[in-house]
């Protein structure tokens, strides 16, 4: 992801970037390299990030109790895509254990942020909190009651662009690099989530295709 030789559009997008965070009184480390530019890039396709997301949402009530994991097993099975869910879903839905649904519970921001790339979510917004889900109209959410999500998925044909994309993932790079370094030096954040910018950073960098890597095995490195 990233690279020894910069393209025109690089410098900028770090450099907008770092001028934003500062504004923000967000501690940089300006020798954090550049990200890959556009022409190095190949996004996930819209089908990709619809089936995912419809996925994401369905484990994703499972962790908040809203419905039973044999529920959403036999959900997933009558709409064919038990298949798309990696190793780790299948086993968190074959046991959902008290800890595993509290883990499961974040990926709401992972559905957030792959809801905002569908232009579904106009704004991922600043991550001070956790996003709030309701926010999403039922008609324009994946999956529910009656809900064929093969539906939604099939109504997507774009996503937002590889700039719009790669300037969210240059940004949450960067405010997990400052998470990290608060960790490790034990300062406090200005009102930054560590939590919300991981897993945003995760799904971002999914997004991206870093380091060729699947959804169970992403790494944000900082």
């Amino acid at each position: 992801m990233f690279k020894r030789f910069k393209s025109p559009k690089q410098p900028n997008r770090k450099e907008r970037t770092e001028q934003f965070l500062k504004s923000k009184g967000v501690k940089i480390n300006e020798h954090l390299p550049h990200i890959e530019a556009e022409e190095d890039t190949t996004l996930r396709t819209p089908k990709e990030i619809a089936q995912r997301v419809s996925v994401l949402a369905t484990t994703n009530m499972v962790a908040f109790n809203v419905i039973e994991a044999e529920d959403a097993i036999e959900y997933l099975k009558t709409y064919h895509l038990w298949e798309l869910l990696t190793p780790k879903e299948k086993s968190f839905l074959e046991s959902p254990t008290d800890d595993k649904k509290t883990q499961e519970t974040w990926k709401c921001e992972g559905i957030w942020v792959l809801m905002w790339a569908l232009g579904v979510v106009e704004d991922i917004g600043y991550p001070d909190k956790m996003c709030d889900l309701n926010q999403i109209p039922f008609e324009k959410y994946p999956i529910g009651e009656g809900k064929d999500p093969n539906t939604f998925i099939n109504s997507f044909s774009k996503s937002r662009t590889k700039t719009e994309i790669l300037d969210a993932n240059d940004l949450y790079y960067r405010m997990d690099w400052t998470c990290v370094d608060a960790r490790l030096n034990g300062y406090e954040l200005n009102g930054l989530n560590p939590g919300v910018i991981y897993e945003r950073h995760y799904a971002l960098n999914w997004l991206v295709n870093y380091m060729d890597q699947e959804w169970d095995d992403i790494s944000c490195d900082t």
